[in-house]
């Protein structure tokens, strides 16, 4: 795992990721398939999941002002069906790391299609329905507990609310650190009580403290050109590098 190659994978991921949770939200799904390259099995899930906690703590701590937890209520239950839905995926397949790659890299193009009709399609957001919020919720909350990949999901349902740009990024701090952290001990039952592995090892947690460096960097840049590198040209490069490294999963 501690090889120059995967070093520098996992800063470059552990940078967008910090980029993505202060400034340019969408960002961190391109971290998905390059931590896929470093990481087995469920250590994929595990060990990208201290890097997006350090981020959003960052983020949390710059944006908290701002969240909008009210908004957030009715779309708490459904995330803890995706989580439920997750578990019972992490317990069917065991140690079947191919068809954890296979899911992911599925989720992963799955998720850039999502974005990708969003950004063809343009104009007002509108305010998602009952039916919407329960997609949004189970469908994050499985994209995130599997892939950590629920980012544009959650995006779209927080755009449909037609909140300002500070209060958007405000509100996905506080959720993302909240469902990040709800994420350990769902993980560390599963690793202990299903076959298939742990999701952190000493080693993993170990390769996530190197990273720490290129999150806090990351972060800072974010925060420095929120609002100023226009969100469309960069999740355009952001989704066509989050389709090939899907695709590499896939293949």
């Amino acid at each position: 795992m501690f090889t120059v190659a995967n070093l520098a994978l996992g800063m470059s991921a552990a940078f967008m990721v910090g980029v993505s949770k202060t400034g340019l939200p969408g960002g961190s799904l391109v971290a998905v398939p390059i931590f896929a390259l470093i990481f087995d099995g469920r250590l994929i899930a595990g060990g990208t999941l201290p890097v997006l906690i350090a981020a959003d703590l960052f983020a949390v701590a710059w944006y908290h002002g701002h969240a909008r937890w009210d908004l957030l209520r009715p779309i708490a239950p459904w995330v803890g069906l995706g989580y439920v839905a997750g578990t019972v995926f992490f317990v069917a397949i065991g140690a079947a790391s191919r068809s954890l790659e296979i899911t992911i890299g599925a989720i992963v193009l799955f998720i850039v299609g999502l974005q990708a009709v969003r950004l063809v399609r343009g104009g007002a957001p509108q305010e998602p329905s009952t039916a919407a919020t329960a997609s949004y919720g189970s469908a994050g909350g499985f994209t995130t507990f599997v892939a950590n990949a629920a980012g544009p999901v959650i995006n779209t349902y927080l755009v449909g609310l037609h909140l300002p740009k500070h209060e958007l990024v405000g509100t996905q701090a506080w959720f993302y650190l909240v469902v990040n952290l709800t994420k350990i001990p769902f993980y560390l039952a599963i690793g202990a009580l299903a076959a298939g592995g742990p999701f952190f090892t000493a080693e993993s947690l170990l390769f996530d403290l190197a990273l720490i460096p290129a999150v806090i960097i990351g972060a800072f840049v974010g925060r420095a050109i929120f609002g100023v590198i226009p969100q469309r040209a960069f999740l355009v490069v952001v989704l066509a590098l989050s389709a090939a490294g899907g695709l590499d999963l896939l293949l």
